[in-house]
């Protein structure tokens, strides 16, 4: 409770400091007075654990008094930082909704409603929402971010790769990795159905995005050996060396069994202990 309490400070600052302001200029001291005793009601409802009356009070608040909107967003995500997510999603709603809100406010507003939505798992409305902000300035690298991950979540690669190149021609250059991995998903489907020609396609295009990917050399080297295309199986793999010096191991067995159909049995036994792996050398 004391954690509400704290988290509430800021928001019952920049209520107070508005209605202060408010009645000053406009000369409305009854009306002020009224909604600050409104949103002291609705702050002992938080305390009181009746979470459903405060938002409902805050609501109603909001329905008189624009002013409060950032104060609103900020109770919002209040309730979303505790795992509240309905009730972050009932305000955050209810803002976007509201006529009187300023441009910027109701792009805020989806911003914040989007991101309760990631929170519930609601992947479908949280993309609604954050493909509402992906032409505005000053949210589109976040909505784009957001985006990402809705897509890594729900395994929609393709559409992870667009928005991942949208994020390099922003500057975001080190996408460029998570594009070759996302490239490296869609082949694992077609090789999964034995379309190793679509397979080496994609992979060629997450070579393009990221030339040191180790995993996109190994998947090569699996592909060409189901072909039957040893020797270029070995060059892929072999490229292996001077990208991940760590996942070498992970392609010998492969080397190995290309060595051996090629009848280079002896290069293989002198290319194994200059990498470390004697403990294959028996096979042969």
């Amino acid at each position: 409770m004391l954690e509400l309490l704290f988290l509430l400070l800021p928001v019952a600052a920049a209520y107070g400091w508005y209605m202060g302001r408010r009645s000053a200029q406009q000369n409305k001291q009854d009306e002020a007075n009224r909604l600050s005793r409104d949103y002291v009601a609705g702050v002992n409802f938080l305390l009181s654990n009746q979470q459903d009356k405060a938002v409902d009070l805050f609501l109603d608040m909001l329905k008189e008094d624009t002013g409060t909107v950032e104060a609103h967003l900020t109770l919002g995500n209040l309730f979303r930082s505790r795992g509240e997510v309905d009730r972050a999603i009932r305000i955050h709603q209810t803002l976007m909704e509201s006529a009187s809100l300023t441009y910027e406010q109701r792009l805020l507003a989806i911003q914040q409603l989007g991101r309760d939505y990631m929170a519930a798992g609601l992947y479908d409305r949280a993309e609604d929402m954050f493909n509402q902000l992906t032409d505005e300035t000053d949210f589109r690298i976040g909505a784009l971010q957001q985006l990402l991950q809705i897509y890594q979540a729900t395994s929609e690669w393709q559409k992870a790769i667009d928005v991942a190149e949208r994020l390099v021609k922003l500057g975001k250059d080190k996408q460029r990795v998570e594009i070759a991995h996302f490239y490296c998903e869609l082949a694992l489907q077609h090789m999964a159905s034995d379309d190793l020609d679509r397979a080496m396609t994609l992979l060629k295009k997450g070579a393009a995005a990221d030339k040191n990917s180790a995993r996109v050399s190994i998947m090569m080297g699996r592909v060409f050996m189901a072909k039957g295309e040893y020797a270029k199986a070995v060059e892929s793999l072999q490229r292996v060396i001077s990208q991940d010096r760590e996942l070498v191991s992970e392609t010998l067995e492969m080397l190995q069994t290309c060595y051996q159909q090629l009848g280079k049995t002896a290069e293989w036994a002198e290319f194994l202990p200059a990498r470390g792996g004697r403990e294959h050398r028996c096979r042969c």
